[in-house]
């Protein structure tokens, strides 16, 4: 699929922006969420510079809104363009832009946190293990579809899918633990917003392997 593409993004001097605004959010989420982690997982207190999460997250969706506008301008206004890959760079632009979202809401379970650290703790226990694994999925998602590298982005798919379900179980295990009620919603929306920004990048890694019709996440469940 992304082979395609890349032809087009050769070919066409529209699309060098096109596609470093997309590897843009990809970044941007990526140091939305490390910075997130750090907070959540109490190595750095959230300051003034929380804000940058909310500009970040604004940049992103302008972005996403630009790559949309510029593809079907292209669409419109090109003979004998590539109509399946310029199709799915709008599919996937708006699957980096829900990451955004998620890592936003990621950010804001800071707020049912408590000062007794009883609560980080938890976090840490549950997330702390996943950290690395969740950033380098951003870097490796980025790092297939720049370079159309079928056999990374078979990797990343893989497991985004694997982190998707083990997530689920971690909503399982707090679903069937003796936390406070205030613990289980806390960790049980880390758990499903890490399992959503998982997802996303597997199915932004699979526009490198697969056809228009198959470009869709799925769920850990498998659908």
């Amino acid at each position: 699929m992304i082979i395609d593409l890349i032809k087009v993004w050769n070919q066409q001097s529209f699309t060098a922006k096109v596609v470093g605004e997309f590897v843009s959010m990809l970044h941007s989420s990526e140091e939305m969420l490390a910075y997130t982690f750090r907070v959540l997982l109490g190595e750095i207190n959230a300051n003034e510079s929380s804000e940058n999460i909310y500009l970040k997250d604004q940049s992103i969706n302008f972005m996403e809104r630009d790559i949309r506008k510029r593809v079907l301008v292209h669409l419109s206004t090109t003979k004998n363009c590539n109509y399946s890959a310029c199709l799915a760079l709008i599919s996937v632009s708006k699957d980096a832009e829900r990451l955004g979202d998620y890592v936003k809401n990621f950010f804001e379970l800071q707020k049912l946190i408590k000062g007794d650290n009883c609560d980080r703790e938890v976090l840490v226990s549950l997330f702390g293990g996943t950290k690395d694994e969740v950033l380098g999925l951003f870097r490796e998602t980025a790092q297939a579809f720049q370079n159309s590298d079928r056999e990374l982005a078979s990797n990343v798919v893989k497991r985004g899918r694997d982190l998707g379900r083990e997530f689920e179980e971690i909503i399982e295990t707090v679903a069937n633990s003796d936390y406070s009620a205030r613990q289980a919603v806390l960790m049980a929306l880390g758990a499903r917003y890490l399992k959503r920004i998982a997802l996303h990048l597997s199915n932004i890694a699979s526009s490198v392997v697969n056809p228009l019709p198959e470009l869709d996440y799925l769920d850990a469940g498998g659908k």
